[in-house]
């Protein structure tokens, strides 16, 4: 009985068409990663390297 339950599920998942796990978890990787680059990139750390480059490149044209 539950070797038929297990046949069923198997051929149940393949004819879905539904998205595999391992492409969902990419998909959501990718997500987070894009997600953690438009933090860095409006956060005060990256404004202040950026600040602080400006300034020594300013003080040696005086």
């Amino acid at each position: 009985m539950i070797d038929q339950l297990m046949i069923l599920a198997e051929s149940g998942a393949d004819t879905s068409e539904a998205l595999s796990a391992p492409t969902v978890g990419i998909g959501i990787f990718v997500l987070l990663l894009i997600l953690l680059g438009f933090t860095w990139l409006t956060g005060g750390a990256h404004h202040r390297s950026l600040d602080r480059k400006r300034k020594n490149s300013s003080d040696s044209d005086h």
